[in-house]
């Protein structure tokens, strides 16, 4: 069953997410949603986190990072797993309007936001990574 967050809890994982914020993160831990700070550790390629997400009975945020990281199995699995939203959710951070649209048809705000935060990072990590293949160092110095 998908746990219930509060928007306080989404919106710390959404500063956590934009601004690299590790106090974002504590304060996740501190009230008590250890599972959402292991998960953006996971989906930044800590591997420990990963780990803990699949121990501690959280293999539907685990199947998360699995799918924005490109398997769609992941995707599969949460829908046949009873996780729509969580499905709807990856398509979302991947920047997809109609899952958007079906988020907010259901209430699911709190994951919108957390979404935006990812595809707004993506976004920017995709435009440093291109110009940084362009910068081949400035010949007037």
């Amino acid at each position: 069953m998908l746990r219930t967050y509060p928007i306080e809890a989404f919106e710390s994982l959404a500063k956590a997410i934009r601004n690299d914020d590790e106090s974002e993160q504590k304060l996740l831990v501190l009230h008590g949603f250890p599972e959402l700070s292991h998960f953006w550790d996971a989906l930044e390629g800590v591997e420990p986190s990963f780990r803990w997400l699949l121990e501690n009975d959280f293999r539907h945020l685990a199947a998360i990072v699995d799918g924005l990281t490109g398997k769609d199995t992941a995707k599969v699995w949460l829908l046949k797993s009873g996780y729509p939203v969580l499905a709807a959710f990856i398509d979302a951070a991947q920047g997809n309007a109609s899952a958007v649209k079906m988020l907010l048809k259901g209430n699911h705000k709190g994951w919108i936001v957390v979404a935006r935060a990812i595809h707004d990072k993506q976004k920017k990590k995709d435009k440093n990574m291109f110009w940084g293949l362009l910068n081949f160092g400035n010949p007037f110095r």
